[in-house]
């Protein structure tokens, strides 16, 4: 770890060390340190990297500080062996052969990474094979194969579309860089980025259905990487991928790092659960003003591995320790959104997460954008939508969490949240849904049209109900009509009293802004978490059916 690296927090190397109390205190690891390597080596060595480490951690790299900040964070007691990259693939060109390819030739580069991990095979620029590694062997020549992206992939799905698990979006732009490239050779994923691939009635739509038709992919079907191709309002139209195939849905992991690596260690147990500090009683008072801080867009994993984590720490600096809870509102109740699917490719950041959360006795978690996937499961297929639910109970039950942020395409909410209600008040599900609209410039329009800011599904009494909860405001400090602290503090303020609302803050907005904003806030506004604002709204609900 190089000074210039290294950050000096010691709660947070202790609190580390706590965590990774399950880490082998004596595991040993190759290191490989591409921050200042070419892109055809990173390329190279991300997937040795995956090609190693599919089966049990082998080799870490360094692509970027944080890189260096979670190594410290979760492996505190591991050793690292440093290796130079080309000593690196040097020795892993004794047990595997190699795919050739220009990089020249970006569009074959989602069907070469493809064939890699089918293979097991690195993917080596034709420069770096004839000038560095001539007596690697070959297992197969991509040079000038293909005349565009749309036939590789169709000799690709032809030749191996059986052999992979799942798919994944990822530019060109970002494979020749070897962004992800580690988890998609590692974890043998199909990948593609027709540039028209999710236009209907497009050759290149054609293809993709027919490729995802015929696949042997889960449903729902996980999609890696990140799509953004189109744009609506400022919106990646297709990023949920369930409006450019109807059995999709994202995990945003376009730029995450070292993920074949940190899918190996310390599993999740088959009983665990995260630790989350129960939510004090709330009496609802009609007096008063009721809102919930939600930190969003935790579902990608790029904000998770990178700023997201130096939000939480900045939080944890705050908060945390034995200070006092009313202590002039610093540590006032914040809701985070995560991502669930943690709980397979990074465990222990997962648990990381939690135990910051858990310091400061004012922060809970929540899933992210829309439960299990960033997707839109209003428009998924009767089976597909089922087992959605079934994937989101599981991963709640081991988040210990029972709400979850919901974005929608247009009006397609009300066939989706009736298959909660049908789950037994013991089963540990998501009963709470912070709703917004996609694209988000729109507003919820029959809860804004009634001037309610929520609804329940079932009775508000019945703990089997499930409510879905209306933004006072999608709050992106900075964005064009973002506003600042006091504007958005104003808005808070202006709230009639009896409201139960939420805010969304929107995951770049600095953590500051957000105390800040809090100190703005009068007297009669009083915060919770997300389960208090909850219980609050069912209070208020059920006062006012026994009134009427």
């Amino acid at each position: 770890m190089t000074a210039a690296l290294a950050h000096s927090y010691p709660i947070y190397i202790l609190l580390g060390a706590l965590l990774c109390s399950t880490c082998a205190s004596e595991s040993t690891y190759m290191l490989v340190d591409l921050t200042s390597a070419s892109n055809a080596t990173r390329v190279a060595v991300n997937a040795a990297a995956g090609l190693m480490n599919r089966y049990s951690p082998a080799v870490f790299t360094i692509q970027s500080s944080y890189d260096v900040l979670w190594q410290g964070r979760l492996l505190p007691n591991a050793t690292f062996n440093s290796v130079t990259p080309s000593a690196f693939i040097a020795s892993s060109l004794g047990g595997f052969p190699i795919i050739v390819y220009n990089d020249s030739e970006l569009y074959s580069l989602p069907a070469v990474m493809t064939l890699a991990g089918v293979m097991g095979a690195v993917p080596m620029e034709h420069s770096m094979w004839t000038n560095e590694f001539p007596n690697a062997t070959v297992q197969f020549n991509a040079a000038g194969a293909w005349p565009n992206q749309a036939e590789s992939l169709q000799f690709v799905s032809q030749l191996a579309l059986n052999q992979t698990t799942s798919v994944a979006f990822q530019r060109p732009t970002d494979l020749v860089q070897g962004q992800l490239v580690d988890f998609i050779v590692g974890g043998r994923l199909f990948v593609q980025y027709l540039t028209e691939g999710c236009i209907p009635g497009t050759t290149e739509h054609m293809l993709l259905k027919d490729i995802v038709d015929s696949s042997p992919w889960p449903r729902p079907i996980r999609v890696y990487g990140y799509n953004g191709l189109d744009d609506l309002f400022g919106e990646d139209l297709f990023a949920a991928e369930t409006g450019c195939v109807n059995t999709m849905g994202q995990v945003a992991t376009e730029q995450a790092t070292n993920l074949q690596f940190w899918t190996g260690i310390s599993p999740i147990g088959p009983n665990e659960t995260m630790q989350q500090r129960p939510a004090e009683p709330v009496v609802y008072n009609a007096s008063k003003v009721y809102v919930a801080l939600v930190y969003g867009d935790m579902d990608n994993i790029d904000f998770v591995q990178t700023f997201g984590s130096d939000h939480m720490e900045y939080r944890v600096q705050q908060c945390g320790g034995d200070r006092p809870l009313n202590a002039s509102n610093r540590c006032f109740p914040l809701t985070w959104t995560l991502s669930p699917n943690l709980i397979q490719f990074s465990p222990q950041m997962m648990r990381w997460y939690f135990g910051m959360a858990h310091t400061t006795m004012r922060d809970w978690i929540i899933m992210p954008p829309s439960g299990t996937l960033y997707a839109y499961p209003g428009m998924m297929d009767n089976a597909t939508q089922a087992q959605y639910v079934l994937d989101q109970t599981a991963q709640a039950a081991i988040m210990n969490t029972s709400g979850s942020v919901h974005w929608e395409w247009f009006f397609a909410w009300d066939v989706y949240f009736p298959r909660y209600t049908t789950l037994p008040a013991e089963v540990h599900t998501t009963r709470a849904f912070f709703l917004n609209d996609v694209p988000y410039v729109l507003p919820i329009p029959d809860m804004t049209l009634e001037g309610i800011t929520y609804r329940f599904v079932g009775n508000a009494s019945d703990p089997t109900s499930v409510v879905g909860l209306r933004p006072l405001f999608t709050w992106q400090e900075g964005a064009p009509g973002g506003g600042n602290t006091t504007q958005v503090a104003g808005m808070i303020n202006n709230l009639a009293t009896g409201s139960v609302q939420y805010l969304y803050v929107i995951q770049n907005s600095n953590m500051q802004s957000v105390f800040d904003l809090v100190s703005m806030l009068h007297d009669d506004v009083e915060l919770l978490s997300y389960e208090q604002l909850v219980s609050a709204a069912r209070q208020r609900e059920t006062q006012q059916h026994s009134f009427s």
